[in-house]
């Protein structure tokens, strides 16, 4: 009896002891989780600090961009290279990390500059004729045809377009725009626009030509593995560019289509001119641009039907001021106009009438010509690159404004090599300036090696390329 109750005391003993050990263990588990859970929220505050701290850093340099293009005029280039400005800039060092940030853009040369893109030196897609779209780099009928459907307002698709009834048979339907686009990557939603044919093998938008990108389809993207980089559409094209239609005082342009049209201020414009201005205004004929008066006689048509040959008197000396002054246009904007002084041979090309020999020589002459030169499309006919002919044909597609502007910004840290990557539109037709795109690109990457800092405030390793250093995942848009 007393042997049984021994055992008894032994087994409610050994219950005990084992309950005691899954108290402690249920006890140290809860430790450890509480233990993690403050490890975590430490490393989400610290990561979420260094995130925003990066963010601050890149917006410092789309703010000094800003600051920029409010300052930018016709003719004035110096915006597109401006290292001194706009590279390894210090915004603060708080004796742990010292934030820099450097903006830049795509070279057309290749690789990268510091500066500002324009969007005039660009064919924006909203506004550019048939004729312009099908010229663009790679452009088959195929994509020509279903990029038009996509903007156009009707549902009647082009021989080789696509309407809405081809975008709802899709797996994933969606519904296409019949308007405008609002971004150059909404091209993306249309037929056969693939990313190969938007970003070309520029995966990571860096400018660059990375080692994934020039190894045929070993790693992606697929490339070509020819050791250039194609750079695709995105370069060539845009939706933002546009400039009020005032002359150079913001004051707005004479409209030449006013009915019963006089000239009240007649400063230096020759006497020929005010004369046709007003056989003009009492006709009823239509002047497009003033680029078609350069050395021209128009037969005008009065109301009586009665017609007579009227000389405008516009010649090298005066076609800039009339250009700057007059209009054909009733709209307060002039949209989609390219910047003869900034755009690459390749758009260049897609203006009706340039050739690629105009094109090269445009490049090759205004690199000499001084900024007060460059002011007025003017120069192009004043510089004999082409004749009055070819003048009248081809200037209504231009302009010597840049107003929207695209950048890149990288906000870091100099000794950590975290980073956040921004992309920017700013728009300067008004003031005060507007920032009209932003979009985070930092899940793509370091878009270039940057120098790191050691403890001791010596330069140290720079991240070894592209993709390297340490992005922050605490934003919506990394991975």
């Amino acid at each position: 009896m007393k042997f049984r109750r021994s055992a008894i005391a032994a087994h409610r003993q050994g219950f005990v002891l084992v309950g005691v050990l899954i108290v402690v263990m249920l006890l140290s588990m809860i430790a450890l989780s509480l233990m993690f859970r403050m490890r975590s929220e430490e490393t989400a505050a610290a990561t979420g600090s260094t995130s925003e701290q990066g963010w601050a850093a890149a917006m410092s340099g789309v703010r000094e961009a800003m600051r920029m293009a409010a300052e930018i005029r016709p003719g004035d280039t110096t915006w597109m290279d401006a290292p001194e400005r706009f590279k390894d800039r210090v915004l603060h060092d708080d004796g742990t990390e010292e934030w820099r940030w450097t903006l830049y853009s795509g070279n057309p040369e290749g690789g990268i500059r510091f500066g500002l893109t324009d969007e005039a030196s660009k064919l924006n897609l909203n506004t550019a004729t048939t004729s312009m779209v099908s010229r663009l780099p790679g452009m088959k009928a195929s994509l020509t045809d279903a990029l038009l459907d996509f903007l156009d307002t009707d549902d009647v698709p082009r021989p080789e377009g696509a309407e809405q009834e081809y975008y709802d048979a899709l797996p994933q339907p969606y519904r296409i725009h019949n308007g405008p686009l609002a971004t150059v990557e909404q091209l993306l939603l249309v037929r056969g626009f693939t990313p190969a044919v938007v970003l070309g093998e520029d995966a990571n938008r860096n400018f660059s030509l990375d080692p994934n990108e020039d190894d045929g389809d070993e790693r992606e993207p697929p490339d070509d593995a020819d050791g250039r980089l194609q750079p695709g559409l995105l370069p060539l094209v845009t939706v933002h560019s546009r400039e009020p239609n005032t002359d150079r005082e913001g004051r707005p342009r004479f409209n030449l289509n006013t009915p019963g049209a006089a000239l009240t201020e007649t400063n230096g414009l020759p006497e020929a001119f005010v004369a046709f201005v007003s056989a003009l205004g009492a006709s009823q004929s239509v002047v497009l641009d003033p680029a078609e008066l350069l050395d021209a006689t128009l037969t005008l048509k009065a109301r009586d039907g009665s017609e007579r040959a009227v000389p405008s008197g516009i010649g090298k000396d005066s076609l800039a001021m009339v250009l700057d002054r007059f209009t054909g246009q009733s709209q307060a904007d002039l949209v989609g106009r390219i910047n003869v002084n900034t755009a690459s041979a390749a758009v260049l090309q897609l203006v009706p009438g340039i050739d690629n020999a105009l094109a090269e020589s445009i490049l090759s002459a205004r690199r000499n010509l001084p900024p007060e030169r460059r002011a007025s499309v003017a120069w192009i006919h004043v510089e004999n690159l082409v004749e009055a002919e070819k003048f009248r044909e081809i200037a209504p597609f231009l302009t010597t404004r840049s107003l929207q502007f695209r950048c890149h910004v990288v906000g870091y840290g100099a000794r950590s090599g975290h980073f956040r990557v921004l992309e920017a539109v700013i728009d300067a037709a008004r003031s005060p300036v507007r920032l009209v795109y932003l979009r985070d690109l930092t899940r793509l990457g370091l878009p270039f090696p940057i120098a790191l800092e050691g403890e001791d405030g010596q330069p140290s390793n720079p991240t070894s390329e592209p993709g390297g250093g340490t992005g922050d995942s605490a934003g919506p848009d990394r991975p």
